[in-house]
């Protein structure tokens, strides 16, 4: 069976920006125009909110399980990506509900990923290959709000699905950074 072709990073990034743009610019962040990732910064004092799109950087080589991509924020002197400073991940500023849903979606992805690839399996041993499977495994229990949560996606409707839901969560999510961050 094929493996899906994984989604590039441009890509989500692209998409990051169509759905999530208008929800930062309501909460006074712009856009960092500098860049082509999905990034945005506001001011908060003499400092800057600085929140982007953060693609992991180990997709899977055989295309089953996909790859992930996080929204992290941190606020620091300047507005620029990664600045130094306190950070927090998207889901950490979520509520319990919040997180359910985060998860409802992310176990939908992973229900829709095909067996795992034969010649995958047939290379990998021990813990390589337990780590390698448990990808393909529902997340049972609840997001505690210290998880490091990422997005898992395989294709264009993995996408998809996460930018409909991120966009309804992002107001809570800004609302409890701006109580922590300022």
């Amino acid at each position: 069976m094929p493996v899906a072709t994984i989604v590039p990073a441009r890509t989500v990034h692209r998409q990051a920006r169509a759905a999530l743009g208008s929800g930062f610019a309501a909460d006074g962040f712009g856009r960092l125009k500098s860049t082509s990732i999905a990034a945005w910064a506001r001011p908060a004092a003499d400092q800057f909110i600085v929140g982007w799109v953060q693609p992991s950087r180990d997709p899977d080589a055989f295309g089953w399980y996909g790859t992930k991509f996080t929204i992290e924020f941190r606020r620091g002197a300047r507005p620029a990506v990664a600045v130094n400073g306190p950070i927090f991940r998207f889901c950490n500023l979520l509520d319990d509900d919040g997180r359910e849903q985060v998860r409802a979606v992310q176990n939908a992805i992973i229900g829709r990923m095909p067996p795992p690839p034969a010649d995958a399996v047939s290379q990998l041993t021990g813990n390589i290959l337990n780590w390698y499977l448990s990808q393909g495994r529902q997340v049972a229990a609840p997001y505690g709000p210290m998880d490091d949560v990422w997005f898992r996606h395989r294709d264009m409707q993995d996408l998809a699905d996460w930018f409909r839901l991120l966009p309804a969560l992002l107001p809570a999510a800004l609302a409890e950074l701006r109580r922590r961050l300022g």
